[in-house]
This record gives structure tokens, sequence and C-alpha cells, in this order.
């Protein structure tokens, strides 16, 4: 990390850093390795953010609730066995565990908005069936969006609290922090959420492009997700996020059971159509085979915001949850960052739409 005595202190005081943390010793508790666990549960719940993400403050009501980013009734409600679920989201206690059980009332539960925005702005989608309507892609879109804005900002304050425990990270090579690239990440975000602030205040929500996939089946897993994608299906480069001086563009995942169907709905801002119009046909040439391979290979690719039901993943042979969660590590991920290419239309050895 490299910081000069003039610049802001990491730690996020707002202070110049050789008057903050310049020259300070690391705490001997929390630097210790053998006290791990205890740093991470520390510096995780002081990095919790209570917000309302809505851009009318005006509104907001006093409470900051525990939000569903995929809905608890309509949805979890229907995976869970007595009202218990699995998510590849670790807690602090363990946060190695490849799976845990979470609560139907806390599963995919995050802090971003008051209860009056979450009751008003998502209540289209909770009280009515999926129509595929500009509106519906929208706010499952903007809520997919919200929660891993969210997530982003906490890890941004992980990161500070994380410094202010050790402040010899300073001396970290930049290739090592694992921070590295997440405040551009943040700032690429900001543009985004601009956009998705206009379109709740305007109500025009037609500021996406999107492909629908719908099975007739009613599926045992719900998840949602973003990503910078770097290559299209046939392997052909998109975007350099290596590149400063150019905004990372996503495309957001949202998969989920209704009824006796399962929807796949894949989006992008409506600026981004030229760069993800190869892969926009690429989608919509998939036989229904191929889709479902798809998701299954992207889903715990970019999400840990996944749930599934414990049955069924109890049920499953154990080579297929371990392959499953090898790619929710980040298996995957550390391919392609030695500038391979992960195929994501070649079949994984477990299918999520035979849970």
């Amino acid at each position: 990390m490299k910081i000069g005595r003039n610049d802001p202190c990491p730690c996020g005081s707002g202070k110049k850093y050789k008057k903050c943390c310049l020259g300070k010793a690391d705490d001997v508790y929390y630097s210790n390795p053998l006290n791990l666990l205890d740093t991470y549960k520390k510096v995780r719940k002081e990095s919790r953010i209570r917000q309302c993400l809505h851009p009318k403050s005006d509104e907001c009501s006093e409470k900051i609730i525990g939000a569903h980013s995929i809905q608890n009734n309509k949805i979890i409600k229907r995976l869970s066995s007595n009202g218990i679920v699995y998510m590849p989201c670790p807690k602090s206690d363990n946060p190695f565990a490849p799976m845990t059980l979470y609560g139907r009332k806390e599963a995919t539960v995050f802090t971003g908005f008051c209860g009056y925005h979450d009751k008003t702005v998502f209540q289209p989608i909770e009280d009515r069936m999926f129509d595929k309507s500009i509106q519906h892609i929208f706010l499952y879109t903007y809520r997919c969006f919200a929660v891993e804005y969210h997530k982003k900002q906490e890890v941004v304050n992980m990161e500070r609290n994380m410094f202010k425990i050790k402040p010899s990270l300073a001396d970290m090579p930049d290739e090592d922090n694992p921070y590295r690239g997440m405040h551009m990440a943040i700032d690429d975000l900001e543009n985004v959420k601009k956009i998705f602030d206009t379109a709740l205040l305007t109500g025009n929500y037609d500021v996406l492009s999107s492909v629908v996939w719908e099975f007739d089946q009613s599926v045992k897993f719900a998840g949602t997700g973003f990503e910078a994608m770097t290559h299209d299906l046939e392997g052909n480069k998109i975007q350099d996020l290596l590149n400063p001086n150019v905004s990372a563009k996503h495309i957001f995942v949202m998969v989920f059971p209704e009824g006796e169907k399962t929807y796949c709905i894949i989006s992008w801002l409506k600026e981004n159509d030229e760069l993800f119009a190869r892969y926009k046909q690429q989608l919509l040439s998939l036989s229904e085979e191929k889709r479902k391979i798809y998701i299954n290979n992207l889903l715990p690719m970019i999400s840990e915001n996944i749930v599934v039901n414990p049955e069924a993943w109890d049920n499953w042979e154990e080579y297929k949850r371990n392959e499953f969660c090898a790619i929710e590590f980040g298996i995957a991920t550390l391919f392609e960052a030695e500038g391979d290419y992960w195929d994501r239309l070649e079949p994984p050895v477990y299918d999520l739409f035979d849970l």
C-alpha cells in the first residue's frame, strides 16, 4: 500500500496519515495469527453498515431493518425445511465453512434499507407473480445491486478497521493486498447507483436491457449476484478490468422459483448495450440444457447470496457438493486470474436443477 505522509489515513479517521497512524505499533493481541478468529469477528462486527440506500432519505422511517435480498415469504419460505436453509455464506464464528445453516428470517438479510422503503419500493414484486415487465425486472435487478453495493461498502470498512489494528499494513506490497481494487469497484458502482436512483425518483424503469429464461420446473435453490465480465461465452474479451481509466461494466443475475416455474433474469444497463451485444445474442441462442449449465457455473462463481434447500443439499453426493464449494471458494476465479478462460458452458459434475 503506497501511502504518502499527507494522504488521508487508510483507517478512515479523516486525518492525514502523518498525524494519525504513521508510526503506530500494531495491536499485539489482534495482530497475532493465533487470534485470527477473534480478529475476524471483531473487524466484521465493527464494519457493519446500517443505512437506507434509497435516494429519498427524507421519507425514511427511523428504523433500518434486516432486509431480505431474496424474498422471504415468496422464495426462502418455500426453499426451507423447518425454517432452515443452507447458504455458502459463512458466519463470523466459522469463516471457512463451505455451507452454513441459516434461519429463514436471517437468510440473505442485509441492513441496506429502512422499513418504509423496503416495503414500498419492492411491493410490486412481493405482492404479485413475476410478469417479466420492465418494472419487475428493474426491481429484481435493483435489489440485487443494492445488496452487492452494500457488501462492498462493508468490505472497504473492513480494510479501514484492519488498518486500525495493524498499521504495518502500510508496508504491504499492492499485489498482496486483499482489498486491492475494492475502492475502484465502489467508484464504478457509484455511477450505477446514480442511474438506479434516478429511475426510482422518476418512475422511468426502462434503464436496463435483459434476457429472461423460463424453466418448466420449480427448483430447490435461488440466488442473486453480479459480475464485471471479462469474456463472453465464446471466450472473446469484452473488457479489461485492469485499466484504471475505464469503469467496469456489470451484468446482474437472479435465479428463483415461483409457482411451478423457475426464472433467470440476466440484466445490464442499457448504456452498455454495445459492449454486451454479442453476449446477448449468445444467451438467446443457448439451448435449455446449455442455459442450465451456464447458471450452474456462473452462480457459485459470482455470489455467496445463494439459498439451498437443506434436505436436497444433504442428499447430494459428496463429490457434487465438493465441486460446487470449490467453485464457490474461487477456484474458477483463480484459474481466470492466471490468464486462462473458464468455460462456463462446460458441464460441472453437479446440477443445481436436479437438487
